[in-house]
């Protein structure tokens, strides 16, 4: 990240907000613009609005501990090999953690789905849009693992179709109290709870082993990150 005055940041971040304008609301134009100097003054990446991390990381303006989305792309690097077709669900707006997969394969390709997804200029070619939600029931040809980064409404899914489809999956989960069919886990741990309970019961009678953990908690988050081991032939 390179050091610059906030107006010149300011000015960045208006840019790309008129860029993609038809990306985003004006409600949430409004907060970006509003809380940019807030978030990088902020001690880590977590407490900081998706949208406006987003931008923020595609600007180069996200300094190396706050970049949680490269934190998190450390952590699925280590545990598994990204040189396949991978499959990123719920990836927001701007896919910057596909990207920074994409620029890491050397084979294989990422393919995000959002609904409101948009391929930026900086997107390699291994990156691929979809910009459609995902369910269960999505085809996903040749798929070989599946991803969430705080995919909210969409972590059951991506537990469940992994598990129906025996492929490999790593979720940076995030809170779940407000999540679809689930408002009645009052607490975050409760939420947590069922995501593992669901993936170790999907992963039953498959090969994808055990479940895995990891943190993020350098960046601020408070939720694991959770995961298939599969056992070393």
């Amino acid at each position: 990240m390179s050091t610059i005055s906030e107006e010149e940041c300011s000015h960045l971040v208006t840019e790309l907000l008129e860029k993609y304008k038809d990306a985003y609301t004006d409600v949430e134009r409004a907060y970006i613009q509003r809380s940019i100097f807030l978030a990088l003054g902020s001690k880590n990446g977590f407490n900081i609005g998706n949208e406006l991390r987003q931008i923020l990381a595609e600007l180069n303006l996200l300094e190396d501990n706050k970049n949680i989305y490269q934190g998190f792309a450390d952590i699925v690097t280590e545990k598994f090999d990204i040189n396949r077709n991978i499959v990123e669900i719920a990836g927001g707006i701007i896919p910057t953690f596909a990207k920074i997969i994409a620029l890491k394969q050397k084979q294989g390709t990422i393919t995000v789905y959002d609904p409101r997804v948009i391929k930026t200029e900086t997107c390699p070619d291994n990156l691929i849009i979809k910009r459609q939600s995902f369910t269960t029931k999505t085809p996903l040809p040749g798929a070989q693992m599946l991803i969430g980064f705080m995919p909210c409404d969409a972590t059951m899914d991506i537990i469940n179709a992994a598990c129906e489809r025996n492929i490999d999956f790593i979720i940076g989960l995030c809170e779940g109290g407000t999540r679809k069919g689930y408002g009645y886990l009052e607490y975050d741990d409760e939420w947590i709870g069922m995501a593992k309970y669901v993936a170790e019961r999907g992963m039953e009678g498959t090969d994808l082993g055990s479940l895995g953990e990891a943190s993020l908690e350098k960046y601020g988050s408070p939720y694991p990150v959770i995961y298939n081991k599969r056992k070393k032939s």
